[in-house]
């Protein structure tokens, strides 16, 4: 496949994209860039439906691994908009209501980043908490810019750095028009020095710098970085440290795993009308068409450089919340689980 030769609004599909990733630097430029930003979109995205379901599974949304989970989502949600100014930056306009570059549960993360590792949406667990810190290790310091064919990158933080790496190469022209600013997107990228620092921030947050699980540096915060935060609720204590082998401890201030309903595992496309109770299936819809609203606020954000749309947005992710904790608290069948949202585009 030619990207000279082929329009790129054909190319923006998840599938078609992630082989297109793995091309050799010397074969890559701004079509390249352009269709590895709109990963990083989709890959900050597909992040989030998952941190949620786990969230609001948790009956006492005032417990603190409640409150933990939340801060990473909202800082998934920095991370995709930081994303998207990035690729605003360059141009072009996200997408991120077209149904073909919206991820699919169960399934993988966008681009070709962890290719091995499967997502679902499910309630808290021990089995959804070893997803989450598999999305987010750390680099480690190994950093393949250009991944072997067929193999893709092998942490989110080897996708940015050839993201970095590129936009160092071909410094291309960039425009603060149609970028927003605001509490979900306060950095906008105005110059090279700017995208690095953005993508410091992502990689900051996520795993965790080299030096340090706090990305205090960068954020000015004493949070540790979503990798840390989730090893701690896997391993029920607050994190104090590292071994001599340079491992984690978690050895402080107990943290429970809190009570949660059993929310099963979402079926590959969500649940079908034809397999659920009538009353169910109107409140499953209902969120879809929740969800959908959502994208097409979030499309106009960028789209037309609205601010105003984006405070609509987090209003309805508000109401999103309501539907499906309402959904997670109905069982399917004795011993089955209960019923989770699909997250799936109308």
């Amino acid at each position: 496949m030619n990207m000279n030769q082929q329009s790129l609004s054909e190319m923006h599909h998840l599938k078609r994209i992630a082989p297109l990733l793995e091309r050799p630097e010397t074969h890559r430029g701004l079509e390249w860039l352009e269709l590895a930003l709109q990963t990083a979109v989709s890959v900050e995205f597909s992040t989030i439906p998952p941190y949620l379901c786990a969230l609001w599974s948790i009956k006492d949304q005032t417990h603190p691994v409640a409150a933990s989970i939340r801060n990473v989502v909202q800082e998934e949600m920095l991370h995709m908009s930081l994303a998207c100014n990035m690729l605003t930056a360059i141009g072009r306009v996200p997408q991120i209501n077209d149904p073909k570059m919206v991820p699919r549960y169960p399934g993988s993360i966008p681009g070709g980043v962890h290719p091995e590792l499967v997502v679902r949406l499910a309630g808290l667990s021990d089995e959804t908490l070893d997803t989450f810190i598999a999305i987010e290790a750390p680099s480690k310091g190994d950093r393949p810019e250009t991944p072997e064919q067929g193999k893709g990158y092998k942490t989110i933080g080897a996708f940015y750095h050839a993201i970095l790496r590129e936009f160092r190469t071909i410094k291309p022209e960039l425009s603060t028009e149609r970028q927003v600013t605001g509490p979900l997107a306060y950095m906008v990228m105005a110059d090279l020095d700017a995208v690095e620092a953005a993508i410091d921030l992502i990689l900051d947050q996520g795993e965790g710098s080299e030096d340090s699980p706090r990305p205090e540096e960068v954020k000015h915060t004493h949070e540790l970085a979503h990798y840390y935060r989730f090893l701690e609720i896997k391993h029920r204590g607050r994190f104090s440290g590292f071994d001599q082998d340079s491992q984690p401890i978690f050895e402080g201030e107990p943290l429970d795993l809190p009570a949660a309903w059993p929310v099963a595992v979402v079926p590959k496309g969500g649940y079908l009308q034809k397999d659920v109770p009538a009353h169910v299936w109107t409140m499953i819809n209902g969120i879809d068409e929740t969800f959908t609203q959502l994208l097409d606020q979030l499309q106009v954000v960028w789209e037309h450089g609205d601010q105003s749309a984006l405070v609509h947005a987090i209003e309805t992710m508000f109401g999103l919340s309501e539907q499906a904790r309402r959904l997670m608290s109905t069982e399917i069948e004795k011993g089955l689980g209960n019923y989770g949202p699909c997250f799936r585009v109308l």
